[in-house]
């Protein structure tokens, strides 16, 4: 059965920075190469930093040299220059002990990776299909106003026997997209794409002593902010062979989802985990507002 499961992103700007090193596994000692780069794009008038993770191993499974382990080898020789990453998204699923629930990371997952010459146009960009997890939400900020949407969709992997969960945004001031993604129902299978934009500002805010003496005090803070914003999206997709997710195959990544998340805190915890309570596999209906 071939699923949808288009998961691509495209990064065009300036490599600020990377420190990917090789390394070997304890387990057998092959080697590999891993770790993260910075690239700077001005898009829309603003600067954004991307951080993007690599790892690829020293060996293909015929023994040869892998020629992504050589290029990410060389990457330091792009630092200060243009370059084009291509790649996918990747969720980080792990157990926070601080919340005492599970957490996820959406990661920047690189490639391939290529200098481009300097009159390039920077550019970040996502496109993705999967089927809809949680409709369309409002976020909304102290004041009640609304500041954003968002979408969460799943996809399985290769093996079809797990699934990632990601999350993507509408801004409010786009009524015609925010109209769009509203139509979608829980378990539709869907397409969509869209722009990256992921600001880093320095926020300064003072805190008087009222009531108290002395100098106020100053606090100087990093504020991150990523967004996965959809521009377009198909309609619901109805044909398994243009990769509709059927419902069973649905309840099973979903299931699977589950019970990989009790592993993952059982793991992570000292004293064992939570039971689920039994609790049944999700029905897919429009009812439903999210399957997780």
């Amino acid at each position: 059965m071939d699923l949808l499961r288009t998961n691509s992103i495209k990064i065009v700007g300036r490599l600020q920075s990377q420190d990917l090193q090789p390394k070997n596994k304890k387990s057998d000692g092959s080697g590999y190469i891993s770790g993260s780069a910075i690239v700077i794009s001005n898009l829309d008038g603003r600067d954004c930093e991307f951080e993007i993770q690599f790892y690829t191993n020293q060996l293909t499974k015929d023994g040869k040299q892998s020629q992504l382990y050589t290029s990410y080898s060389k990457l330091g020789e792009l630092v200060g220059k243009k370059v084009e990453i291509t790649g996918e998204l990747r969720e980080n699923r792990f157990y926070s002990k601080n919340g005492n629930q599970m957490a996820s990371a959406q990661i920047l997952s690189g490639r391939f990776v290529r200098g481009v010459a300097e009159s390039t146009s920077d550019e970040a960009s996502f496109e993705f299909g999967g089927f809809v997890v949680d409709q369309l939400k409002e976020k909304t900020n102290k004041a009640g106003e609304v500041y954003r949407y968002d979408l969460v969709l799943g996809q399985s992997n290769y093996g079809g026997n797990m699934m990632g969960r990601f999350t993507f945004h509408v801004s409010p001031v786009d009524v015609e997209i925010v109209h769009g993604v509203q139509k979608y129902q829980i378990g539709e299978t869907v397409f969509v794409h869209g722009n990256l934009r992921f600001y880093v500002e320095k926020v300064t805010s003072t805190v008087n002593n009222d009531g108290g003496f002395g100098e106020a005090v100053t606090r100087t803070y990093t504020n991150r902010q990523s967004n996965y914003f959809i521009t377009g999206g198909s309609a619901p997709i109805k044909d398994a062979e243009k990769g509709m997710y059927p419902s069973d195959v649905i309840r099973n990544l979903v299931s699977a989802y589950k019970a990989r998340d009790v592993e993952i805190a059982e793991a992570a915890k000292d004293n064992g985990s939570d039971d689920n309570g039994g609790e049944e596999e999700p029905k897919v209906t429009s009812r439903q507002t999210s399957l997780i």
